[in-house]
This record gives C-alpha cells, sequence and structure tokens, in this order.
C-alpha cells in the first residue's frame, strides 16, 4: 500500500477559547478589540465572532465553567510561551495598525497588560490578557 503524502495543512478554521462569561468576553472581543459579531447562542453558550476585514480565522467563544479550565501562567517575563498543567502553550498573535491606540484601549477597558509596548526596528508589541486570562500578544508591523 503506498501512502500518500500530499496532504498539508493549509489554514485555519477556527480557534476555540474557553471563557466563564460569555456575554463578558462579546463585549471585550467586539468592543475593545474591534471584532464582529457573526453570531451568538447565550443560551447553548456559543459565540461566533471574526476580524471585521474577513481575514483569518473566527474565533468561538465557549461558556465554560471555570473548574474546567487550567488557568496559564508565564514560563518567563516577555516570553512566547505560557505553561499549564499539560505543557507549553503559544500566545496568541494579533496584528494591529496602531498599536499604542490599542494599548491605551485595552488598558482604559481594565484589562490586565503585562508590559509596555516594546519597538523594536521593523515591529512593536506588548502582551496582554483577556477577560478569562488567555494570553495575547499585539504586533504592529512597520512597513
Amino acid at each position: 500500500m503506498t501512502q500518500d503524502n500530499s496532504a498539508d495543512v493549509i489554514g485555519y478554521c477556527c480557534l476555540r477559547f474557553p471563557v466563564a462569561n460569555l456575554k463578558k468576553s462579546v463585549d471585550f472581543y467586539c468592543k475593545v478589540l474591534g471584532y464582529q459579531l457573526i453570531s451568538a447562542d447565550y443560551s447553548f453558550g456559543e459565540a461566533h465572532i471574526a476580524l471585521k476585514n474577513g481575514n483569518d480565522p473566527g474565533i468561538f467563544l465557549m461558556e465554560t465553567k471555570p473548574e474546567h479550565v487550567t488557568p496559564l501562567k508565564f514560563v518567563f517575563p516577555r516570553s512566547f510561551f505560557v505553561t499549564n498543567s499539560t505543557g507549553h502553550v503559544t500566545v496568541i498573535e494579533l496584528l494591529t495598525n496602531n498599536l499604542i491606540a490599542l494599548h491605551e484601549r485595552i488598558k482604559q477597558d481594565g484589562a490586565s497588560i503585562d508590559n509596555e509596548p516594546v519597538f523594536a526596528a521593523d515591529y512593536g508589541y506588548f502582551t496582554f490578557q483577556d477577560p478569562d486570562g488567555h494570553y495575547i500578544r499585539a504586533v504592529e508591523m512597520k512597513v
């Protein structure tokens, strides 16, 4: 029997985030980060959000009991990795067109920000947490 080795991962269909309070998370992602709500079934406990420009995969926010979620912790300051009882999980990185303005909006919302914006020659970034403690890095690429 010959094996077909032509199968590759060609993209993402969606991301799924467990959240403790679906309404609060929908508000944060839509009002603070600028996502749009595609659909929500609050009785079922799931909402689908996506970027307004249609790029990248959507995110499904799934209401989950807190005892069913393992909190994530940073391994090192400003690390790309977080850890839980099962090992390492990569921080999600989002692109923005205005890092300073997004940082200010997230700060005004009261979300936890792990570091002030850091700038290198061709990019800038900072890391924050959504209402459920998911670590997210915002990145602005300089052109």
